[in-house]
């Protein structure tokens, strides 16, 4: 929803609470655009839409439906990020809905605790707003940072967290350019900086004593150098990594042809 206060638009989240022990439902709200702050009830006095509650029987075939669509691979590099990286974090290619023939959107895979439980979609068109648009599919709320099932799997000693996907893929693709590895533990936050905390939260005992290192390659933004200071308070040893000038995230740095130097920054960061 767009926030009556900084004018930011569709920048306020609702969220549905319940305490089932004193049988209590609630609406809270958090400003993720330039307040970057509480809202409270957004509904007020006006009646709350109605919620529908996935069964599991419906977001196991929603993420069935997503995993039979083929692999995203483009003939050429998209976003500066080449095909094969895309096919090895295993992103889908989605069609409109409408025709079954037109490219629409992009999928990225979402786990929790190892089963695939949702796809986070993204149109490749800006909406008419001239935002970007994103929708979940299956169960993509309280689930593992993108990328974390991998990111466990191939190990090592730091592991880098970006804020949005495209970021992930693309900093494992500097990091590919300058080490001596095929792929590298990059995760990426389930919803922007402002997700921080909670994602910290749902990971922390898997990867405490997994890696030795966490590194933050967050957006060069006033949302990420906010959600910096909040993991320096939750892990006061975490690491900062700068981006190359001019770039304000990993993918950014791709695009402006300095992927190497962006590798170098994250891949050599001071190691005591």
């Amino acid at each position: 929803m767009p926030c009556p206060d900084c004018g930011s638009s569709d920048a306020v989240q609702a969220f549905i609470n319940e305490d089932k022990a004193l049988g209590l439902v609630w609406y809270t709200s958090f400003c993720f655009g330039k307040c970057w702050d509480n809202k409270g009830d957004p509904y007020g006095s006006k009646e709350p839409p109605k919620a529908h509650i996935k069964t599991e029987a419906e977001v196991r075939e929603e993420v069935a439906v997503i995993k039979s669509c083929k692999l995203f691979d483009p003939k050429k590099p998209y976003r500066g990020i080449p095909a094969e990286y895309y096919k090895r974090w295993g992103c889908r290619l989605l069609y409109s809905e409408f025709d079954g023939k037109t490219p629409y959107a992009i999928g990225f895979p979402y786990s929790n605790y190892g089963k695939l439980v949702g796809w986070k979609a993204r149109a490749f068109k800006l909406n008419a707003k001239g935002k970007k648009s994103f929708w979940g599919i299956g169960r993509t709320t309280d689930v593992d940072p993108f990328g974390l099932v991998r990111a466990l799997h191939i190990g090592g000693d730091a592991l880098y967290i970006t804020e949005g996907e495209f970021d992930a893929i693309a900093l494992d693709y500097c990091l590919s350019m300058v080490g001596n590895s095929r792929g590298y533990p990059v995760v990426s936050l389930t919803a922007g900086g402002g997700s921080i905390e909670k994602n910290f939260d749902h990971m922390k005992t898997r990867v405490r004593h997994r890696f030795k290192y966490i590194v933050l390659v967050l957006d060069d933004d006033d949302v990420g150098k906010k959600a910096e200071n909040t993991a320096k308070e939750l892990w006061p040893e975490v690491i900062v990594v700068s981006k190359p000038k001019g770039s304000k995230d990993a993918n950014d740095a791709v695009k402006a042809g300095k992927a190497v130097e962006m590798g170098n920054l994250a891949l050599n960061f001071k190691r005591e």
